[in-house]
């Protein structure tokens, strides 16, 4: 378990000035707060810390893993929000990069600290959509003369993988309930219908929206259709973008730190890496470093404080085999009953949220999973927080919750089923491999993999599907309610935003995991001062050193070597599209999102 004292407390903090970081007035208070915390950000942004990191870097630093997480992120701002010793924060950007989801999330924090007096300021180099967009939450956004801002517009690609399967003269024979689920496509078509394709141009509508919007809101000197017109230009250096209204003032790199300091009324200390984990020291000098980060005992604080408990299910849902995709990564029943009967055992935690990330995946485990959380819903409260996506099976699973929010941009519904079967003959063939099947029973060869699906098996499946399709459709009747005026208009496979969403009926309301953590403090009447307990744990080292160890790659060496050359973008494509081909085989129906959505940033 992970403590992570008073994270996201919305707590009465001191009523500052509002004169504070940048572009202070003559008549700022003398007695402000001369301190601003300095948060440098890099790298991809994580959901949640997940402990040590073995790579030389790390271990230089204490072993600590130093990728930013979304809820270390929160933790430190919040941190700011009610330190009355800081008038603001300056975030430094450096190749870092996150989703629109995640985005919300942290825009949100922004905006609530400057409504508690604090002054913000970003800088980066480069910005893309997402990170643009983080900066416009802020009072002064800093770039260099020579950096880039890069406003593309919205893009999702969708990667197909029929030609590469016939390549191998392999045939995938698939069976989807829900007209625009759209999740057997990739297998068994080159380009999308025109049903699945509605569905996503949708998507696209509403991100594109979101965010001309938040431009528009945040940035005094742009109106819609100016940002409109920017989207349109796309790409702006640093003096064009100064110039269009997107950026306050150019400041080379070496010199933003310096630029905060000097245009702070007064000067002002900047507080480095703030809030930030701490570091242990250790020598790598000496051999017998690594058994110092192996054999330092954990730290236990005996705490009574209220506390609600943060559950995250991240990742493609599956059962509990023991060759599932990964060791610790994903959602299955067992991982999410762990994580659950921790944070009912422990009687500080006075609620529950469940952070949903997940595109789904096994129909069979979103059952058990739902079972699972509807139990523990009748202990402890549990409300349900959507991310970037919670769609699919990921959806089938926030029914279990007594309320439902979303980020505006999640990618949510895909209420529908798929299944099938990979058919392996034509490649066997082509290699020279005989295989030979006896059999006794009717349906004894319903999934062999050297034969497709007869008239008959393919009408016998679609029955199995459609008892699944009728339980999920079951469950979110039980949990919406009269919510949802009728289940026909939101279900066969339709995606939708979070935005979207409310009015279908699908969820309550749009926000961040940090107002539904309140919202979760305030229902059970918490002190201002109450615990968030994260789960699952963050991982130890000699944990993390077992895992790698004892469990192999679940991908073929030949197929990682090919991937391992494409963009990270469509390498993580091509992954999702083997996850499911490896689902398919165990547990044939699958409650999933479409694999091979690339979205741009």
């Amino acid at each position: 378990m992970r403590n992570i004292r008073r994270l996201f407390a919305r707590v009465a903090s001191v009523t500052l000035p509002l004169a504070g970081l940048l572009a202070l007035g003559p008549n700022a208070a003398a007695a402000a707060p001369k301190q601003v915390a300095e948060l440098t950000l890099s790298g991809a942004l994580a959901n949640y810390p997940s402990g040590f990191s073995l790579t030389l870097s790390s271990l230089l630093s204490g072993g600590e893993q130093r990728q930013s997480s979304l809820t270390r992120l929160m933790h430190r701002l919040t941190t700011a929000e009610r330190d009355p010793q800081l008038a603001g924060v300056f975030l430094n950007l450096r190749s870092f990069s996150l989703n629109l989801s995640q985005e919300q999330e942290l825009g949100n924090l922004l905006d609530t600290l400057k409504t508690h007096g604090k002054q913000v300021a970003v800088y980066a180099s480069d910005f893309d959509t997402n990170t643009y967009l983080l900066a416009c939450h802020a009072n002064t956004v800093l770039m260099p003369p020579h950096g880039n801002v890069f406003l593309p517009g919205v893009q999702l690609q969708l990667m197909f993988f029929k030609g590469l399967l016939d390549k191998l003269h392999v045939q995938a024979d698939m069976v989807q309930i829900g007209k625009f689920k759209g999740a057997e496509e990739p297998f068994t078509r080159q380009q999308a219908s025109k049903a699945f394709a509605s569905q996503v141009q949708g998507l696209i509508h509403g991100w594109y929206g979101q965010i001309v919007s938040t431009i528009a809101h945040h940035r005094p000197a742009l109106t819609a259709a100016k940002v409109q017109a920017a989207i349109d230009q796309g790409w702006f250096d640093g003096v064009a973008a100064k110039k269009m209204g997107l950026v306050d003032a150019l400041v080379n790199p070496q010199q933003a730190g310096r630029y905060v300091q000097r245009h702070f009324a007064g000067g002002c200390t900047l507080l480095a890496d703030y809030a930030g984990p701490k570091k242990t020291k250790v020598d790598l000098s000496s051999p017998f470093a690594l058994f110092q980060l192996l054999g330092s005992p954990p730290r236990h604080h005996v705490k009574h404080t209220p506390a609600v408990a943060v559950i995250f299910a991240d990742g493609v849902i599956s059962d509990d085999s023991a060759d599932s995709m990964a060791d610790d990564q994903g959602v299955t029943p067992a991982r999410i009953e762990r994580n659950v009967k921790a944070a009912l055992a422990n009687p500080r935690i006075k609620a529950i949220v469940l952070r949903i990330d997940s595109p789904g995946g096994s129909a069979e485990a979103s059952e058990d999973i739902w079972q699972i959380l509807h139990a523990a819903g009748k202990e402890k409260p549990l409300l349900v927080s959507m991310g970037s996506e919670a769609a699919s099976g990921g959806y089938y699973i926030a029914t279990a919750g007594e309320s439902i929010t979303a980020d505006p941009a999640t990618i949510t519904g895909s209420i529908g089923v798929v299944g099938g079967k990979v058919v392996m003959q034509g490649l066997f063939n082509m290699v020279g491999l005989g295989v030979q099947t006896f059999a006794k029973g009717e349906h004894a060869n319903l999934f062999n993999s050297t034969q497709a699906f007869t008239p008959a098996e393919r009408q016998y499946v679609a029955q199995l599907m459609r008892q699944t399709y009728h339980l999920f459709t079951r469950r979110v009747i039980e949990g919406r309610g009269k919510k949802i005026a009728n289940i026909r208009d939101v279900a066969r496979g339709r995606l939708f935003t979070g935005t979207a969403a409310i009015k279908a009926g699908l969820v309550d309301s749009t926000g961040s995991l940090e107002d539904v953590i309140a919202m979760a403090a305030r229902q059970e009447h918490l002190p201002a001062h109450y615990d968030v307990v994260i789960y699952p744990k963050a991982k130890s080292l000699a944990e993390l050193l077992r895992e790698r160890f004892n469990v192999e790659s679940s991908l073929p060496a030949g197929l990682q070597a090919v991937f391992a050359g494409l963009p990270r973008q469509y390498r993580n494509a091509a992954d999702e599209m083997l996850q499911m081909v490896h689902l398919m085989r165990q547990d044939r129906v699958l409650l999933a999102l479409p694999v091979g959505l690339i979205q741009s940033k």
